[in-house]
């Protein structure tokens, strides 16, 4: 099995093999499979997220499989989920904590080897240094993997996308930055440094235009390249297709999560996740605002452009509740509307207009590992793993849900007239 699986080119074949090993029954199967995709750790995300899920697996012979794995290939994105098992250096420093034994052994390894560390007293800073600026070492890259390298990505960039290049940036805020919010932001707090490599990013979301286009084709019906976890049957076709106040170079809102991910499949492209989003939104600089610091009314689509002022946030509540077939006359508006609303990187509206879905997991922050198949509603509709971060905030958005900082978030399978998307190559 480990032989054949090792012989897999099509990044699909993995990423189903890897959904399958997931929850499989046999605790056999899911270490023979998790230990087949090693030479696919690099490349291919959805190796990397089997891996992290089996850390939390009933069986300690897995479990021991993917600490080592994470070990030998300094996997970033374990270094959590393994910091929940048997907690930091310091806490370990003068007593033990549990679980004991071979399990707590192979972990405490594991983690000093993602961070480079050859001792307890070296693995104690680098963990001080995690906890401050939320970067692991360059070699674990936390959080971020690649389908192939930077230097790959298409030169020129394609048309109607736009080259964020590599850099540490800054993301979230400082308390400082939290002047009485309405929202709660303690999310986006700390203030912390990451680094991102080049990726390619959509200018614009996806309008209408585009996503109906591609709906009402064989290949939307074909379902070849959608997500394993989407709903049998699933129909991609827009229902406020009928709705004229929606035009078609508006963004493309009334999609769900699947929706986003099967149309970004079959254009060679990807959702961003919510650090590759903030990036681009906020430069290296980390503003507020894709133009700078302060928020100006005037250069994007919000609440106020729609209805007014709010004046408190029962009035925008009692507002949003007057929304049916025709009122407001005027909702989303089409893409480029508002000329200020541009990041330092050329990414235009980024921020109101409509939310865009993410790749995030809003409670982990891991990419999504949606698990709804043969799951009851009622199950998977309330589980952590159902949520996904949208960012951006939208024609129904408050001011302060329109920063470029803010995390809002959303079940991967409701479709809201305010939740668009755009995607990434990288």
């Amino acid at each position: 099995m480990r032989r054949l699986i090792g012989e897999l080119r099509h990044p699909r074949a993995v990423e189903e093999l890897c959904a399958v090993a997931a929850t499989h029954p046999s605790a056999l199967v899911r270490r023979s499979v998790l230990e087949g995709v090693e030479p696919f750790l690099a490349t291919h995300p959805a190796a990397r997220e089997l891996l992290v899920w089996l850390l939390g697996d009933d069986e300690d012979f897995v479990v021991f499989t993917a600490a080592k794995m994470a070990s030998r290939n300094r996997i970033g994105e374990a270094y959590e989920e393994l910091e929940h098992i048997t907690g930091p250096a310091n806490t370990a420093l003068f007593h033990s904590t549990k679980p004991v034994g071979i399990g707590a052994a192979v972990v405490a390894t594991a983690m000093g080897r993602i961070l480079g560390a050859d001792d307890r007293a070296e693995r104690m800073e680098c963990e001080r240094v995690y906890a401050e600026t939320g970067r692991l070492p360059a070699e674990a890259a936390l959080g971020e993997h690649w389908d192939y390298e930077p230097e790959h990505l298409p030169k020129p960039a394609p048309e109607g996308m736009v080259l964020v290049p590599g850099s540490s940036f800054v993301t979230g805020v400082g308390m400082e930055d939290v002047v009485h919010p309405i929202y709660e932001v303690d999310d986006a707090v700390p203030r912390r440094t990451r680094h991102l490599p080049d990726f390619l990013i959509d200018r614009y979301p996806v309008t209408n235009r585009e996503y109906d286009a591609w709906a009402g084709g064989d290949a939307a019906r074909e379902h070849v390249l959608c997500h394993p976890d989407e709903p049998e049957g699933k129909d991609h076709r827009r229902g406020l297709a009928s709705d004229p106040r929606f035009g078609p170079d508006h963004p493309a809102v009334g999609v769900d999560w699947f929706d986003a991910y099967a149309y970004l499949a079959h254009h060679g492209k990807r959702l961003p996740t919510e650090l590759e989003w903030e990036k681009a939104a906020r430069g290296e600089n980390g503003a507020h605002y894709p133009w700078g610091r302060e928020f100006d009314p005037a250069a994007l689509r919000w609440f106020g452009a729609v209805f007014g002022e709010p004046a408190s946030l029962e009035h925008w509540r009692d507002t949003l509740c007057t929304f049916d077939d025709t009122t407001p006359a005027v909702t989303t508006v089409p893409v480029g509307s508002y000329p200020k609303n541009v990041s330092a990187y050329g990414v235009a509206d980024l921020v109101g207009n409509c939310w865009e879905w993410t790749d995030t997991n809003f409670y982990t922050r891991d990419r999504m590992r949606p698990m709804t198949s043969g799951r009851p509603r009622p199950e998977w509709a309330t589980a952590e793993e159902s949520f996904a971060v949208i960012r951006g905030g939208a024609w129904t958005s408050m001011a302060e849900e329109l920063t470029a900082y803010f995390r809002g978030k959303d079940l991967l399978t409701d479709r809201h007239n305010e939740i668009g998307f755009r995607g990434v190559i990288r």
